[in-house]
């Protein structure tokens, strides 16, 4: 009988669904960055070393920005945003975005995801937060 309950369990789908864990550097990524001319002047930089300020969601095509607002509740030492989604969402894209200043950082979420938790925890000494994302099938 245990031999046969085993084989069950093990040819059973898992019951859970897949899981896409993603976490902002705590500062941006460590070269400097020169950007092209720009009218009279040279060139441009973004200085490496910027501290994250905090983290979003954007939907759609990345060049629109469509920023998303969540539900957001709070925890000790900062809060937690829940974003949720539609199987065919239209346009389809989800991105997670890194704050440092004005310059932003994004990854792309699977477009699978249906769920989605930013956790954004202040630090006790001055530092960079930590914000992290957990998506859901």
């Amino acid at each position: 009988m245990k031999t046969l309950l085993l084989a069950i369990f093990s040819l059973s789908p898992p019951a859970f669904a897949a899981e896409q864990h993603i976490e902002c550097p705590a500062r941006y990524p460590a070269e400097d960055i020169a950007l092209p001319q720009s009218g009279q002047w040279e060139t441009g930089l973004v200085p490496a070393g910027i501290p994250l300020d905090g983290g979003g969601m954007y939907a759609g095509p990345i060049q629109r920005r469509g920023e998303l607002r969540g539900s957001e509740r709070r925890i000790k030492g900062g809060f937690v945003t829940h974003f949720g989604f539609g199987r065919d969402q239209r346009p389809p894209g989800k991105w997670f975005v890194c704050y440092y200043g004005h310059v932003q950082l994004m990854r792309r979420v699977a477009d699978t995801a249906t769920a989605c938790e930013l956790t954004h925890k202040n630090p006790k000494f001055p530092d960079a937060p930590t914000v992290k994302l957990i998506c859901r099938d």
